[in-house]
């Protein structure tokens, strides 16, 4: 048996499972990075962004492509990436698989695992390991000791619906430059913020029907919950559980990081961290309102209107946030 592992390499449990799996792969290469610094450097700790129906997808980014190979940039890592989220024939996500299992072959040879999304689920995780001989990935990802069995080339992404993500850190980045990666995070998160994001052809990125970003997040948020329009029903207590963390990483890499590397500007940092505190403060109550195993809790009329107050005060908090950030431009 012709077996590479990466021994190192192991999924961090992580609310956001890029930043997870980013964290493991960091890891293995030598860099322990701090949640603090992953959300905030990632810019994830500032965005908001939901599904109308608070559907878990709704809390990834798109172009994941050029989105997370900028997010791995930031963290200080040269990376190449491949997304296809459409197949034109059977052979053709067969032909894609094997090319990618050719490329991630080559890459564990050298020490370097690879981020993959589809790896026991519709998350994403690390390959840190390959068999040649049954074409197995051994894996890691946020079900390790649940679920540890490994993934087959043939079985790499989802084909419903359509996606095959890839991730590759080759090394670190020779020109790497921490402040301006700091700069460039918050800058991403306030485009974002005021709907003024631009493609790679600088073109402005039109949000899908279904997603609501930004300011209107918090209200389509509120919605779903008043329209019991919420499917399933546990992404009420994960998205507020995700944000939560956000937050909470968001408001240390303000205090910590940021205002090192942004000396003139630490006063108005520091002002912003107290919003994202407030927005945890409220953020850990509204999560309470809906427990996971407890689903009957969204048809609770007392709990929906005390969600929406919360949702309320951590709208207000955000802005209040977002427009500092925006004085450090």
């Amino acid at each position: 048996m012709a077996f590479i592992g990466v021994d190192g390499a192991h999924f961090h449990p992580c609310m956001d499972s890029f930043l997870g799996a980013a964290r493991g792969v960091v890891a293995c290469l030598g860099e322990e990075l701090s949640d603090a610094d992953l959300w905030g450097l990632s810019g994830m700790a500032f965005r908001t962004q939901v599904h109308r129906a608070l559907a878990p997808a709704g809390l990834f980014p798109r172009q994941w492509d050029g989105t997370y190979g900028r997010v791995m940039q930031r963290l200080g890592y040269a990376c190449i990436a491949g997304l296809r989220d459409h197949f034109y024939t059977q052979d053709d996500i067969s032909y894609l698989r094997s090319g990618w299992m050719g490329n991630i072959e080559r890459h564990l040879d050298l020490g370097l695992p690879a981020i993959a999304y589809g790896l026991h689920g519709p998350a994403f995780g690390i390959i840190n390991g390959f068999d040649d001989e049954t074409e197995n990935f051994r894996v890691s990802t946020r079900f390790d000791g649940a679920k540890d069995a490994p993934v087959n080339v043939h079985e790499l992404g989802l084909t419903d619906p359509p996606c095959v993500f890839v991730l590759i850190s080759t090394g670190p980045s020779t020109d790497y430059d921490r402040a301006k990666a700091a700069r460039e995070a918050l800058g991403e998160a306030l485009a974002h913020h005021f709907h003024q994001e631009k493609d790679e052809a600088g073109q402005e990125v039109a949000i899908p029907a279904d997603l609501a970003t930004g300011m209107d997040a918090f209200e389509a948020w509120g919605q779903a919950l008043h329209d019991r329009k919420v499917a399933p029903p546990w992404s009420a207590a994960l998205t507020a559980a995700y944000y939560l963390e956000a937050r909470t990483h968001g408001a240390a890499f303000l205090r910590g990081t940021a205002a090192q590397l942004h000396p003139r500007h630490a006063e108005t940092l520091a002002k912003a961290a107290q919003h994202f505190d407030a927005q945890a403060a409220e953020l850990q109550q509204l999560a309470g309102l809906f427990p996971v195993r407890t689903p009957a809790a969204l048809d609770d009329p007392a709990r929906v209107a005390a969600a929406i107050g919360h949702l309320k005060k951590i709208a207000a908090a955000h802005e209040a946030a977002m427009m500092l950030l925006a004085e450090t431009k």
